[in-house]
């Protein structure tokens, strides 16, 4: 779909969509909350693909008048199972993650780096979330508030930093349950390259604390390793590593 949308969504969907892919255009809060709850009724995974679409308050859509309603439409998304409900966001607000703030998506794809950044403060109150799937560039200490409920979390495309590989792996290991990390197609950079030969300390530093938790809880699995990634993982106490090829194996 492509457009402008505001109000409550009235569209009547078939039990068989897979999918809704929101291509470019925008839409009120009022109109996305109701399109979750609509995709909350049918008994399978749905997809909800957010592109190039701007979300806009039902106050700029609607005026000041709006406040009440799409507070009342919020407490009713809330009531709903949205655990079947699989979300792609590409360009995302603030006002979208505010919007997922408390809710059962069942999973969540944070497109850019900046989107993570954004979803960053809500993650961790997504009470169903299970799977979480990341592209872009991360750098410094990972600072994602994960949920209890994550069983999975998978790097997709793009590049990350060791000490935030590793600040991920300390976040992860504070779970209570096995939990998987992905290894898609992304390139491990030493801090070093980021932040300058003086990071070499702090990066060292980092190193003690990773060896000092419990990992046993966490699945890596590999598509794309390195030295320096196998090096990061030297001593540790990760529980199982998946290696796709005889390459990583070597």
């Amino acid at each position: 779909m492509c457009g402008t949308y505001t109000g409550r969504c009235d569209l009547k969907l078939p039990a068989s969509l897979q999918c809704i892919s929101l291509q470019e255009g925008g839409c009120s809060s009022e109109w996305l909350c109701s399109l979750l709850i609509t995709l909350s009724s049918l008994d399978h995974s749905v997809q909800c693909k957010l592109w190039d679409f701007v979300l806009q308050s039902s106050e700029e859509t609607r005026g000041d008048e709006a406040h009440t309603h799409i507070s009342d439409l919020i407490s009713e998304k809330l009531s709903h199972d949205l655990s079947n409900i699989k979300m792609f966001v590409k360009n995302g607000n603030t006002e979208l993650f505010e919007l997922l703030r408390d809710t059962s998506i069942g999973i969540i794809g944070l497109m850019t780096a900046y989107c993570a950044s954004l979803a960053s403060e809500i993650l961790h109150t997504l009470n169903r979330l299970t799977k979480l799937y990341l592209w872009g560039t991360f750098t410094g200490r990972c600072d994602l508030k994960l949920p209890s409920s994550l069983q999975c979390i998978s790097l997709q495309e793009g590049e990350c930093s060791s000490e935030w590989l590793c600040s991920l792996l300390i976040t992860l290991s504070s779970l209570d349950h096995p939990v998987k990390c992905e290894l898609w197609d992304y390139v491990l950079q030493s801090s070093e390259e980021i932040l300058g030969v003086e990071a070499h300390t702090h990066i060292s530093d980092l190193r003690s604390e990773i060896l000092s938790h419990d990992l046993s809880n966490i699945e890596i699995f590999m598509e794309n390793g390195s030295k320096k990634l196998f090096k990061l993982l030297r001593d540790t106490s990760i529980g199982i590593l998946d290696l796709r090829t005889a390459n990583y194996a070597s």
